[in-house]
């Protein structure tokens, strides 16, 4: 009797043993998911670039009713925090763009907060749901010798660099 008691607890305690490790599995807390790049892409063609200064200062002619100018303003959603831009002029140059947005209501004006030749290096933060202009300007510099004729544009917008 003694013996079948022992046995009958060792084999409880052994099929208990097995529950448990069976039930602790199951409650192991899943990792949080790390948060996935979104990518919207927009793509416009032009055939006239926007007259200014890189820079400094310029004249959307998509403002003026101009289609198919090399300025455009692009919708953003409150999760695009960042643009990678890259502009292919049919003249094989690289061609200055300028990226600005409205951050000043109190002015009539969009802010340029940035300036490339050609295409960006790395993704440049915007402000997320005020509209982008993305401007394509027709004369290079020094630094950007190239001279928009004709050519297409394709922005990145993400929600991480």
């Amino acid at each position: 009797m003694k013996k079948s008691v022992v046995v009958l607890l060792v084999l409880g305690l052994m099929f208990g043993a097995l529950l448990g490790g069976a039930e602790a599995k199951k409650k192991k807390k899943k990792k949080p998911r790390k948060p996935a790049r979104v990518e919207r892409v927009v793509e416009f063609n032009y055939t006239t670039a926007s007259p200014g200064v890189s820079g400094v200062v310029g004249l959307c002619l998509a403002a003026a009713g101009v289609e198919d100018s090399g300025c455009t303003d692009v919708a953003t959603s409150t999760k695009e925090a960042y643009v990678m831009v890259e502009i292919t002029d049919a003249s094989g140059q690289p061609v200055n763009f300028d990226l600005a947005q409205d951050t000043d209501t109190s002015t009539p004006y969009y802010d340029i907060f940035a300036s490339g030749c050609g295409k960006t290096d790395a993704a440049i933060p915007i402000t997320p749901g005020l509209p982008l202009r993305i401007s394509t300007t027709a004369a290079g510099g020094p630094d950007c010798p190239g001279v928009a004729t004709t050519g297409s544009v394709k922005a990145v917008l993400s929600n991480f660099p």
